[in-house]
């Protein structure tokens, strides 16, 4: 991807390779090179007290949920110039993913660019896209709780442009971003950097495809201010991210994938006074193929010494089946190992596929 869905070297098999020529100046790939789709379908899912019915705790039992449709465009449209969208359906839903456009190669493979809704740490080892099961749950920590105009974490799309290098083992990159929307709510950007070191599939090792990296995030999330017939001034909130994570892999058969973060909101109440806070948490998942088989386990820690509502503990443990490589089905569970009361053990029959 990060060469603009070309191979390497000359020609640019992205210009006119297997393209049909329609006039000197404009070739057109087949449609069919270009789309996908993938859907998540959940028959079964049992939550232990999952909701409240008059002011008591019970479980609940839900059949045959529609989780989503993503329906994606991937490809190259002229040399070094390639697209990717992602557009989701789910049952009362519609949002665009991912919408960027790549220009690649522009002094080599020191210079590339992606500009429109993408991710600051897609380039990461840990980038929270496409997981075997369950998101981490530190990756998905708004800004402020979630209680801003602007409020975000570090792995969802957002309206940005990206500069990316690569060269030997090295992985480089840097970006700009509005927030979460087109419109950003304040006269600030928020920023990011990031590098990766990789072993790449020129060493012979069974651990090819490994890599460690480190990423930094700062923005401003807000609160009121906006339009002419605002009654109070705009509350700001600069917080930044920092991101440690790794993933590791062994032959085809084995991975385990990890992801540290430190976390800093100047007024994440977003108050008058400026309330302070701070957190840290991590994710860690291995996961192992036997077979048509495939293993996963993964732990989530997140804990706030200011904020008591930052408080996650909990495992999930997965087994799948896959009848095909694109056609999987499992037995999903996430167990909360807290200290909390309330504790929302899951338990769900999965089908994913891809095609």
């Amino acid at each position: 991807m990060r060469n603009g869905y070309q191979w390497p070297g000359e020609p640019a098999d992205g210009d006119t390779e297997a393209k049909e020529k329609l006039s000197k100046n404009l070739f057109i790939d087949n449609v069919g090179n270009w789309f996908g789709a993938r859907l998540s379908l959940t028959p079964l899912k049992y939550v232990a007290e999952g909701q409240k019915r008059n002011g008591v705790d019970e479980d609940t039992i839900n059949v045959g949920n529609t989780n989503w449709l993503q329906f994606f465009v991937g490809g190259s449209i002229l040399k070094d110039v390639s697209i990717f969208i992602e557009e989701e359906l789910e049952t009362d839903a519609a949002k665009t993913n991912w919408f960027y456009m790549n220009f690649t190669n522009l002094a080599g493979s020191y210079a590339n660019f992606q500009v429109g809704r993408l991710s600051p740490v897609n380039f990461t080892p840990f980038s929270d896209r496409l997981r075997a099961w369950q998101k981490s749950d530190v990756m998905n920590l708004k800004s402020s709780g979630g209680g801003g105009e602007n409020s975000q974490d570090i792995r969802s799309p957002r309206p940005g442009i990206q500069y990316y290098g690569y060269q030997g083992p090295f992985v480089w990159f840097a970006g700009v971003d509005n927030g979460k929307d087109s419109t950003d709510t304040d006269k600030d950007k928020s920023y990011w950097g990031g590098g990766r070191l990789e072993i790449p599939d020129s060493v012979k090792s069974a651990f090819v495809g490994s890599s460690i990296g480190f990423h930094y995030y700062k923005g401003t999330d807000t609160s009121g201010g906006l339009g002419t017939t605002a009654t109070s001034l705009q509350r700001a909130n600069d917080f930044r991210r920092y991101t440690a994570s790794a993933d590791i892999r062994y032959k085809t058969d084995f991975e385990l994938q990890f992801a540290y973060q430190y976390g800093e909101d100047d007024n994440y109440t977003l108050a008058a006074s400026p309330v302070y806070a701070d957190f840290d948490g991590y994710t860690a998942t291995g996961g192992y193929r036997l077979s048509d088989w495939y293993y996963v386990l993964q732990y989530d820690r997140v804990r706030s010494s200011r904020i008591a509502n930052i408080d996650v503990d909990k495992i999930s443990p997965s087994i799948w089946y896959f009848l095909r490589d694109n056609w999987k089905v499992g037995v999903a569970t996430r167990f909360d190992v807290g200290d909390s009361l309330v504790r929302k053990h899951e338990v769900a029959l999965e089908i994913e596929t891809m095609f």
